[in-house]
């Protein structure tokens, strides 16, 4: 109908015959549109992907959209998505495929008062169900990747099949988005070639307005936390979703000896992560905070830091760049498009390295400078905010083109597709469920990202990423019964060396040295003389090679001793 392809393009009963807008010259209702993703709620257990399309939200009601919001944890009934609760994941937010929403989701795209201009939806495990009925209703369709799932516990073990989806509900999209251009290249090699742009990075307005709202009394509060109250000590800061593809632990293993690392967030590896509070070597702040409330913590901290090999951009330096914030960040996809040649936003580097404390030392070094000129840092930032399309953009291109195509129609063979397609996902994920939870049951552990061993939170904290309690209180118990034994005993010069030294929890425990090679201490052990202990909660480390004088001034860094690789290097001998 006519008036139906006048709605479609964008105009409105006022608008004149002729095509020509009316006196107001705003268009005041561009059509509905149907968004389809886990949640829009800031803080939550959907990842940055929620507060990405909270502002997208506002962006295209402000352009004169109406958005119909279909999430996971909608109030309305009507809206609302089926949830699926992942066995080692129970609090994030994902969807169900089902016959019923199928069902639900067919009659919402057949109505016509108001009728649907556009679909648009990001990563859920109904995306090719979705796909299928859009085609069978002649509904446009915008599908935005923002999540690398084939990365995730699960699907990285087969993940062509997270290709085989994300390539097959492309093909079906009439436009396709993804974050950034590193990860849209990714995207292309997996197959999925139908990638139209990736999206500006999202707005931090609210952000930056709420980090300069800070008085310096505030801003020393949350250094003087994120720090256990040592805000003289340099502080790395990790803020996000705690989950194995973050690759935490790295963090915590390349963390320069006197520096601070603190981790602010939650996720399903809380518990481990909780195990590694040792102020103020290592802060664990728990409790997802909004937006807002995180523009202290940009303020406040040195550098922003994260090991993921697994973002599609990365939010959170983002915004910390907007604040004067530089950050340290793994050299992979999403990162490398912040994090240029210059480093005038902070260094790339490789964390699973196996000089990874070395290499973080030297990043740490190299963009000391950035301490003392957070204008630089905001400088860089401001020039990639407008590097890409808006989801405004997208939309109002697809729906121009399709409403002046054919007529709309029905085809069935589509919506029985789409429930094939529904049963077949339900039967994977239960599958899958059913495996998950039988394999906890006996103590597989998958939020550490060490699949099918037993005990392997255990075997992972022990390992991996040592405590400074980890078995602390048998060390002591063996050096005072071997103590007791070997009085008198005179073992040469390496006896003036036993007991405490600078303790760290970056020295493997009881002596061991990193990388299988066995230290003096090590061979002592052997021999069975006390071990030595390498570190211990309350004790003091090395003078901080990076130290701010006061707080008086947030926004400009004080002064900064240079620390050379090299001595951090020998300080581990």
């Amino acid at each position: 109908p006519r008036s139906r392809a006048r709605r479609a393009r964008g105009e409105t009963d006022a608008d004149t015959d002729d095509g020509s807008a009316s006196p107001s010259g705003r268009i005041t209702d561009r059509g509905t549109l149907l968004l389809m993703m886990p949640s829009i709620t800031d803080v939550n257990g959907a990842g940055g992907v929620a507060a990405r399309w909270h502002e997208y939200t506002l962006e295209l009601r402000n352009e004169g959209w109406t958005v119909e919001l279909w999430t996971v944890d909608a109030e309305d009934p009507d809206r609302t998505i089926p949830r699926y609760h992942l066995p080692n994941f129970p609090s994030t937010l994902t969807d169900s495929p089902g016959v019923g929403f199928c069902h639900k989701i067919w009659r919402r795209l057949n109505r016509r008062d108001p009728v649907v201009s556009c679909v648009v939806m990001t990563d859920l495990f109904s995306n090719v169900p979705i796909a299928m009925m859009c085609a069978g209703t002649g509904t446009p369709l915008v599908y935005s990747i923002h999540t690398d799932i084939a990365q995730l516990d699960g699907i990285n073990m087969a993940p062509w099949s997270a290709a085989i989806l994300q390539s097959t509900t492309s093909a079906m999209a009439q436009a396709t988005v993804t974050t950034s251009p590193s990860f849209k290249r990714l995207m292309e090699s997996r197959g999925i070639r139908r990638i139209k742009d990736h999206y500006r990075p999202l707005p931090v307005s609210g952000v930056v307005a709420a980090a300069d709202a800070l008085s310096d009394a505030e801003v020393a509060a949350v250094r003087n936390e994120l720090t256990a109250g040592h805000p003289t000590r340099p502080v790395m800061t990790y803020v996000g979703r705690w989950s194995a593809e973050k690759r935490m632990h790295l963090l915590k293993r390349c963390r320069p000896r006197g520096a601070t690392l603190a981790f602010v967030g939650d996720g399903p590896m809380r518990d481990a992560v909780m195990e590694w509070h040792d102020p103020p070597r290592c802060v664990v702040l728990p409790g997802m905070r909004p937006r807002t409330a995180l523009a202290g913590v940009y303020r406040a901290t040195d550098w922003l830091c994260s090991a993921s090999a697994f973002e599609t951009f990365g939010n959170v330096p983002y915004e910390a760049a907007h604040c004067g914030t530089p950050a340290l960040l793994q050299d992979a996809q999403g990162f490398k498009d912040q994090i240029d040649a210059s480093e005038s936003r902070g260094a790339l580097l490789d964390f699973d390295a196996d000089d990874g404390e070395q290499l973080c030392a030297a990043a740490m070094d190299r963009t000391s400078r950035l301490l003392n000129a957070p204008h630089v840092v905001r400088s860089e930032a401001r020039k990639m905010a407008n590097r890409g399309t808006c989801i405004h953009a997208v939309v109002s291109e697809i729906v121009t083109k399709w409403s002046a195509g054919p007529v709309r129609k029905r085809r069935w063979i589509y919506l029985a597709c789409a429930i094939w397609s529904s049963l077949v996902l339900a039967s994977i994920l239960q599958v899958m469920s059913f495996f998950m939870r039988l394999g906890m049951a006996i103590g597989v552990d998958f939020t550490t990202g060490m699949k099918n061993q037993r005990m392997s939170k255990r075997r992972w904290a022990l390992r991996k990423t040592p405590t400074s309690t980890v078995e602390l209180a048998r060390m002591r118990s063996l050096v005072r019964a071997d103590a007791s034994t070997a009085k008198g005993d005179t073992r040469g010069d390496d006896d003036k060396e036993s007991g405490r030294r600078s303790p760290d929890e970056n020295v493997a425990p009881n002596g061991f040295a990193v990388g299988g090679e066995r230290s003096r201490a090590n061979r002592k052990f052997r021999e069975g003389s006390p071990p030595k202990v390498t570190f211990a909660p309350n004790t003091q480390e090395p003078t901080p090679t990076w130290s701010r004088s006061s707080l008086d001034r947030p926004r400009h860094r004080a002064p900064v001793r240079p620390m050379f690789p090299l001595r951090v290097f020998l300080a581990g001998f």
